[in-house]
């Protein structure tokens, strides 16, 4: 792809800083100001990094439109809502300040948000009404990957691009780098950092209880190809069913020191309170990002279960701890009351990074917008980290926290070490 960009030499931080301010665009610590100070049709917009301040990118925006919509697409009601829901939060935190800030030279951020209830078919019906309908050029979303690889032809037909906060499967590696993009690492990389877990804590028969769709299939054939003759069960099961006591069993019988668990919410409680009242609870449980959520607590029982086989598992995360991190916390809060869920971190960048490349591109047209978003994911250091992309549109940087399920006066998750694609496993406790 090229990427056309008028480049300058590294300036002083002081000098920077002041001259990216006077035309009214600072890529700091938590995300990118846009401002507006001369009139639209005569905007020259300067992008600047002020975490490394290396260079400046100098674009024409003369053709945007007063408003510019991001597009987002998140399971708002269904089986996994409740995560949904407030990673929403993430892109109206990310319009909110970028309208504060100024805009997009001088355009102001709304997003137009549809519920994909999580499920294929509703996305793709959703996916058309914000292209067709709202008129959207790019798109933070969608949240799962069954979702993703389901929309991605009309997005490209569309010539619409999407940038995903949590579809991590491996196989949309295969489709992605034009029009589909991540800022988070496929689960190829996942699957090493749960190997490598699984295998320290001395686990040697595991049996993998996966949702039986591109997400759960794609954690359950990594760990395969990592831990081999280790895994000697694997269950598919389907979220639909409401009863998953014969599985459930099929696992007892098995003998096994672990389960890999990879669960929507709603039937993932239902399978653990199951779990609990068959006595499957001397063994021990692991789990992906999908699982380190506070969504699974709402049952007790369902929480006790996680608590007494130990629930450890990874999520994507930054190298550490960040002043973009801790700055996006602290305005969280601030606005929602509470502190950020799964993936509104994520959330918040795929709509920086949609916002920025729209910037770069100086007009709101899908394809001019696609041709810029590696551009953009490249210069762009939010509170998930360095959203750097590679060919494939995937986030390059695979780096993961460990976690473990705690409960102190109530339920909670215990950050116990790092696993990152350079220095492997890290376990502090």
């Amino acid at each position: 792809m090229n990427h056309k960009i008028s480049r300058r030499k590294a300036v002083s931080t002081a000098a920077a800083v002041g001259a990216a301010v006077g035309v009214g665009v600072v890529a700091g610590a938590a995300g990118f100001f846009i401002g507006s100070s001369a009139p639209r049709e005569q905007k020259t917009v300067t992008l600047t990094n002020q975490a490394t301040l290396t260079q400046t990118q100098t674009v024409t925006a003369s053709k945007l439109p007063g408003e510019i919509k991001i597009g987002v697409l998140l399971p708002l009601s269904g089986d996994i809502g409740p995560i949904g829901s407030k990673m929403l939060n993430g892109a109206k935190l990310a319009a909110k300040l970028l309208n504060n800030w100024g805009g997009i030279a001088g355009s102001t951020v709304s997003i137009a948000a549809e519920d994909t209830v999580g499920e294929p078919t509703k996305a793709l019906d959703a996916v058309k009404k914000l292209v067709e309908v709202d008129g959207v050029q790019v798109i933070a979303g969608p949240a799962t990957s069954v979702e993703f690889l389901t929309i991605a032809d009309y997005l490209k037909s569309r010539n619409v691009p999407a940038i995903s906060m949590s579809a991590t499967a491996a196989a949309i590696s295969e489709i992605g780098g034009d029009y589909i993009f991540r800022v988070v690492p496929s689960d190829a990389e996942q699957t090493r950092a749960l190997a490598d877990l699984i295998t320290s804590k001395g686990v040697n028969r595991l049996a993998t209880f996966v949702v039986s769709n591109d997400y759960g299939i794609g954690i359950e054939t990594g760990l395969k190809k990592h831990l081999g003759n280790k895994i000697v069960l694997s269950i598919r099961y389907d979220p639909t069913k409401g009863d998953y006591r014969e599985e459930l069993n099929r696992v007892k019988q098995a003998n096994v020191d672990a389960v890999l668990w990879a669960m929507w919410v709603d039937s993932g409680i239902v399978v653990f309170k199951q779990a609990y009242d068959l006595g499957l609870t001397n063994i021990l449980s692991f789990g992906g990002e999908g699982m380190s959520d506070k969504a699974f607590f709402a049952d007790a029982k369902a929480a006790e279960y996680l608590l007494l086989t130990k629930m450890t598992g990874t999520k994507p995360a930054p190298p550490a701890e960040s002043l973009s991190s801790k700055k996006f916390v602290e305005a969280y809060r601030k606005e929602f009351g509470e502190d950020p869920g799964l993936f509104a971190d994520t959330t918040y960048d795929s709509a920086m990074v949609s916002a920025l490349a729209v910037a770069l591109a100086g007009e709101y047209k899908g394809a001019k917008i696609a041709s810029m978003i590696k551009t953009a994911a490249y210069h762009y250091i939010g509170p998930s980290g360095q959203k750097m992309m590679n060919a494939s549109g995937d986030a390059e940087q695979a780096s993961y926290e460990i976690w473990r399920i705690v409960k102190d006066g109530e339920y909670g998750f215990k950050k116990i070490g790092s696993w990152d694609s350079v220095t492997g496993i890290n376990l502090t406790s």
